[in-house]
């Protein structure tokens, strides 16, 4: 007998079921008494049938559950079977073609077996001395079997599968960590055979396949490394793509260098092809010919084409042969190219420096002039790659410094010029025109857009300034035509003049002078003129013109300034000259290199230069003490402004100072201009004001004013019988001061000598000058 509700055996005595507490009718009761024995034990008999051991379930001594007695609804449930945390035993799951027998559980053809019937397909009827009864649901227990089944088989296989995955990527991770050890060792072909065995167990990672690729190009097979990347697929923006180009790069690049070129040299460019991008910089790769290691100087591509410059050592001789050997490295990969070439033939160059520029320090800007030894004309075409600077500062190391650019002066920067023009007695008012003509022409084709700017300084007894630094085409053609002929020749206090004001400019400089006759009127000699014009780095360009010219000393002033001397017949070949010396000019490098910052931008130092390139070769030691500009320290700034200085200087002292500090003696062309300087005097007791200008005589005798400037002098504030143009004693008065004088009750203008304290002492209290800046 079983019970109608669990299927639990009874004994035919119970009243209620022991395990599920079920009662039990009357009718099972008269067949307890109408079955002499009690029927066979159903789990035994059924035992093949069932998914999962009943054993358990059907232990007699184990003590009826009072949980489960409460819970009358549930079928019986097998509590191992639905457990789905417990995996099938992994000795089962080995076996794949028995993991359970699913023909015997799932037959649906086979009738119920009669023990079973009781407990899960039988309509009891209801016991009327128990009440009503909940018999089972007949059509929700029909599918609890095949769902069982299949919960257990599905379980099975995913438990199966997922001990495999487990047991591969446990081999793939083995296989990775070991095939990285190996690859950090330098064993490329077993880090290669080690990555392959974990591609085997599962697909390789991104990070594990570049170090596939890695250990190929170590190993030398290139086309494999280039295969398993070609199939890679990687944004930039993932972490490893760097890595990826780099290797990808080292896996395309050519095998053999396809060009070398060394027209710049010790400059040598060679030229490989690569289909992908090329991110491998300086860093990565090495130069070396023969035993020496060769500065690589930059890496560029374009297109297909990679191009490595580098530079070498000079040759002993002409059309050497070389081998260059250049290797590649890329995480501990290197690989390496071989080229060969021969050094070009050289023709002897001449270097010289001729002045330079500190304003951007410690960027020093150096304007060289490059020539060929035999026939003096210019080298052209020299790059950045042309120039090597070796600088020693002030007794210091010899240091290479970084070459930043090298360019013609040409197209790239203007060229400051001081125009020094003899106006003294002997030129006469024909050949006074003719300079004129010449010189207006000359300015007038200078180019002001890119930077020239020009200076007209004219010598008689005194040196003039008709018109100061401008790019003002206007203005300096108004100071030429002011030129007027007067007194004697001071031809080296002009020329020495026009270097001070050139230096001051900065950058390209020169001066170019002509003069008639012999000097007779200078305070400086023709020694101390080309030693300063030396310091200064300002070569002086020189005519001559007529027969009593010395020659020989102004021949000897250009050639060792730098600059060139000519002779001429005709004051109108100067137009010829000017363009030659403006041409010659244009043809300066400026080289652009980076000194040491620690020191001071005007201690002197020594430069070793080589230059090379073109099939010319040429070299040059010197010494240089970089000169002070008013484009030092970021020039003059304010806008234009009117600056007082309470002090007793002479005339060309005051003027001195003003164009130092990037200005000029004050020039007044307005009755406000005038009224704003009276203010600033009288507020600091000043009562005499030298001001930037001159007097002068013109041809038929009379006294006229010019400013520095080359301004048009039409405002005028003369005192009463002044310009005089001599003082009481007869020694000339060239130079205006605007004066304070309290029996005219007023400021005026008045000509005074260069140093009027000298014969009137009381006026130094009350001395000043006016700097404007414009």
């Amino acid at each position: 007998m079983f019970c109608n509700r669990c299927g639990t055996p009874l004994e035919g005595t119970e009243n209620f079921c022991k395990k599920c507490g079920a009662p039990v009718g009357e009718y099972l009761k008269a067949a307890r008494k109408a079955e002499p024995t009690p029927p066979p034990e159903p789990p035994k008999a059924q035992e093949p049938e069932r998914p999962v051991e009943p054993p358990k379930a059907q232990e007699p001594e184990r003590p009826v559950e009072p949980p489960k007695a409460q819970e009358p609804e549930r079928p019986v449930e097998p509590p191992k079977v639905q457990e789905p945390e417990r995996p099938v035993e992994p000795p089962k799951a080995q076996e794949p073609e028995r993991p359970v027998e699913p023909p015997k559980v799932q037959e649906p053809e086979r009738p119920v077996e009669p023990p079973k019937a009781p407990g899960f397909d039988q309509t009891w009827p209801e016991d009327p001395s128990s009440g009503p009864s909940q018999p089972p649901k007949k059509k929700g227990k029909k599918w609890v079997i095949p769902l069982v089944a299949v919960l257990v088989v599905a379980i099975g296989v995913g438990g199966f599968l997922f001990w495999r995955n487990m047991a591969a990527n446990q081999a793939y991770q083995e296989a990775v960590a070991s095939g990285s050890e190996t690859l950090a060792k330098g064993d490329y072909a077993g880090a290669a055979a080690l990555f392959e065995q974990a591609g085997e167990a599962r697909e390789l990672e991104s990070a594990d396949r570049l170090a596939l690729a890695q250990a190929y190009l170590g190993m030398g097979d290139r086309e494999k490394a280039a295969q398993l990347l070609r199939e890679m697929t990687l944004a930039q923006e993932d972490e490893q793509y760097d890595l990826y180009q780099r290797l990808y790069a080292l896996a395309e690049l050519s095998t053999q260098v396809e060009q070398v070129n060394a027209d710049n040299f010790p400059v040598i460019t060679l030229t490989l092809t690569c289909d992908q991008p090329f991110p491998l910089g300086v860093d990565d790769l090495t130069v070396r010919e023969g035993e020496m290691d060769c500065q690589v100087q930059s890496v560029t591509s374009e297109g297909n084409q990679v191009s490595i410059t580098y530079l070498t050592y000079d040759a002993e001789a002409s059309e050497e042969l070389r081998q260059p050997v250049l290797t590649l490295s890329v995480e501990g990969i290197t690989q390496q190219r071989q080229a060969d070439y021969y050094t070009p033939y050289f023709a002897p160059a001449q270097l010289r420096l001729v002045s330079t520029d500190v304003s951007q320090y410690p960027v020093v800007r150096a304007y060289f002039k490059v020539v060929d030894q035999d026939t003096g004309s210019t080298v052209e075409g020299l790059g950045n790659n042309s120039f090597r600077i070796t600088e020693c500062v002030e007794g210091g190391e010899y240091l290479a410094r970084e070459v930043k650019a090298v360019m013609p002066l040409e197209g790239n920067g203007g060229l400051n010029i001081d125009l020094v023009a003899d106006k003294s007695d002997s030129i006469s008012p024909v050949d006074m025109g003719k300079i004129q003509t010449v010189m207006t022409q000359f300015v007038q084709e200078l180019d002001f857009a890119l930077g020239d700017r020009a200076e007209v300084l004219a010598f008689d007894s005194i040196v003039q300034q008709m018109c100061y630094y401008t790019d003002d085409v206007a203005l300096l053609v108004n100071g030429i035509n002011n030129m007027s002929t007067d007194g004697l020749t001071a031809f080296y206090d002009a020329v020495y003049d026009g270097v001070t004001n050139a230096t001051l400019q900065g950058g390209a400089r020169c001066v170019i002078a002509f003069t008639d006759g012999m000097d007779n009127r200078s305070r400086h000699t023709p020694e101390e003129l080309i030693l300063y014009a030396n310091e200064q780095q300002t070569p002086v360009y020189i005519v001559g013109v007529g027969g009593s010219v010395e020659e020989s000393t102004l021949r000897r002033i250009a050639d060792s300034t730098g600059g060139r001397y000519w002779f001429i017949d005709d004051l109108y070949d100067l137009e010829e000259i000017f363009r030659q010396i403006y041409e010659e000019q244009m043809d300066y490098y400026i080289v652009e290199y980076v000194s040491d910052e620690s020191v001071d931008s005007y201690a002197t130092r020594d430069l070793m230069v080589n230059v090379s390139g073109q099939g010319y070769r040429g070299d040059a030691v010197m010494t240089v003490t970089p000169t002070r500009s008013i484009r030092d320290d970021g020039g003059v700034e304010g806008g234009h402004r009117y600056e007082l200085f309470k002090e007793s200087l002479t005339w060309e002292e005051a003027s001195r100072k003003c164009q130092q500090m990037g200005g000029h003696l004050a020039t007044i062309t307005s009755q406000a201009e005038m009224d704003e300087i009276i203010a600033m005097a009288e507020a600091q007791d000043v009562k005499y004001i030298w001001l930037g200008g001159y007097t002068s005589y013109d041809d038929q005798g009379n006294v006229f004013g010019h400013w520095v400037t080359g301004e048009e002098f039409t405002f005028q504030a003369w005192s009463e019988n002044e310009p005089s143009r001599q003082d009481q004693d007869g020694t000339e008065e060239w130079y205006i001061m605007l004066w304070n004088i309290q029996a005219l009750n007023g400021w005026y203008w008045n000509d005074q000598r260069n140093d009027p304290v000298s014969v009137v002492p009381i006026m130094a209290d009350g001395m000043g000058y006016v700097c404007e800046f414009e």
